[in-house]
């Protein structure tokens, strides 16, 4: 398979790519302190990072057993961090999403207790810009990776893993008005929950993906948990229920694992992830069937894929190989512009980098791409940024060995967040995100 031959890339309109925002300036604002320094205690995981359609970042972690998130609006200061409502006992994980329109959600797990277990929590943001209580979608939900969606229609999807199965709920939203997208999640109640997944096989690695029309992507990976043998899909078309799932990877004898969803603005839906040690991206065609796997990472091992789509179509991937001697880590990256084959592959960190754990994000209007990710070497959080065909690396600041650096996109912007060391005692850290604007 070629991708100029697969109906998810057949032209149809001028590509993104020659838009008139890859000619606009940009350059990363000061390093922004979210939380901390921490005491001295294990590393806290990096924030989740989000971007809508309209530059408007959110950012939200769990640090210290309370759910806090931060705002940033595009060419605006950040605003104070703030407590999800309900968050002070979060154990998490934790998921957020925030739409075109401005609607957010943050969802959470509680702490269980001898007396009371633990709860999947959500709380949405209110049209007045404030989060609202937060609300037990599911009673008695074990959850363990969440994930969350929000449409222009202001529905809100979650997905979450079981102790046995992937699930999903959704929040009605207000609706929208014709050409806008306006729509703000509704009343309630959230919909009886869905089983995605086969419960007599074990599945896990949710992700989900929803587009402004409301339709969805979940992906999961199912089989022994050292030995994956096969990515499934569950794919909501807009206005409609969930399909059956089915099973996107081809029988490789080979682990099958770590998928990463994508979705265009016309509801095409792309998967990336691993077969064996390569990459590969698999497409889904107009007959709702899976494409065989189309190879993109090269003859080197692969390790931890990362996807990213616009919402025209053009696609970026980025992957982890190891160098010629099979010590440090190099991070990779291509593109396929809608209507167009993959460019040629890029290396996106430097020689003296041993990088590791890249993630990736597309802005909506395909404006411009963005690659994160550690370089152990330097202990340094470094991001790369595709715009006009010319990728643009930048060192954001220092970081911690094999930590995450997250990423998100949107109209012509880009966020990136992680952990920083405290420069008094690097066994302490804060947490910190940095815009690029």
């Amino acid at each position: 398979m070629t991708w100029t031959t697969h109906p998810l890339f057949a032209a149809a309109a001028a590509l993104a790519f020659a838009g008139s925002a890859w000619g606009q300036a940009g350059a990363w604002t000061a390093t922004h302190t979210l939380e901390g320094p921490f005491a001295t205690s294990s590393i806290p995981e990096p924030p989740l990072v989000a971007m809508n359609a309209d530059g408007r970042a959110l950012l939200a972690w769990n640090a210290t057993g309370v759910v806090r998130f931060a705002e940033h609006a595009r060419g605006g200061p950040w605003q104070p961090r703030g407590n999800v409502p309900g968050g002070g006992t979060g154990a998490g994980p934790v998921a957020l999403a925030i739409g075109r329109s401005g609607a957010a959600a943050v969802a959470y797990t509680t702490v269980a207790t001898r007396y009371t277990p633990s709860r999947l929590m959500v709380s949405l943001q209110s049209a007045s810009g404030g989060f609202g209580a937060a609300v037990e979608v599911v009673p008695g939900a074990v959850a363990g990776d969440i994930d969350l969606g929000i449409a222009c229609d202001g529905s809100v999807t979650l997905l979450w893993s079981g102790a046995s199965a992937i699930w999903t709920t959704t929040l009605a939203g207000t609706g929208r008005t014709a050409g806008a997208c306006d729509g703000r999640p509704g009343p309630g109640p959230w919909s009886a929950p869905l089983q995605l997944s086969n419960g007599h096989v074990g599945a896990s690695l949710p992700d989900l993906v929803v587009n402004d029309d409301g339709a969805a992507l979940a992906v999961w990976q199912e089989g022994a948990q050292a030995n994956p043998s096969a990515i499934l899909a569950a794919y909501r078309p807009a206005g409609a229920a969930w399909e059956a799932a089915q099973t996107a990877s081809a029988p490789t004898a080979q682990a099958t694992w770590n998928p990463k969803p994508a979705l265009d603005a016309g509801g095409h839906a792309v998967i990336g992830y691993l077969d064996g040690q390569t990459m590969v991206v698999v497409a889904r065609g107009s007959g709702g069937g899976w494409s065989a796997p189309s190879p993109v990472s090269g003859s080197r091992p692969a390790f931890y894929p990362a996807l990213a789509m616009s919402a025209g179509g053009d696609v970026l991937v980025a992957w982890l190989t190891l160098d010629a001697q099979g010590r440090g880590g190099e991070v990779w990256a291509r593109v396929a512009a809608a209507g167009a084959d993959w460019s040629a592959a890029q290396r996106l960190s430097v020689a003296a980098d041993d990088a590791y754990w890249p993630s990736a994000a597309f802005a909506d209007d395909g404006s411009l791409a963005i690659v994160g990710w550690t370089d152990n070497a330097a202990n340094a959080a470094k991001a790369s940024i595709f715009r006009a065909g010319t990728w643009t690396r930048r060192t954001l600041g220092t970081g911690y060995w094999s930590g995450g650096v997250r990423v998100a996109a949107g109209a012509g912007g880009a966020v990136a967040g992680w952990a920083m060391p405290n420069l008094a005692n690097p066994n302490s850290a804060k947490l910190v995100a940095r815009a690029w604007q």
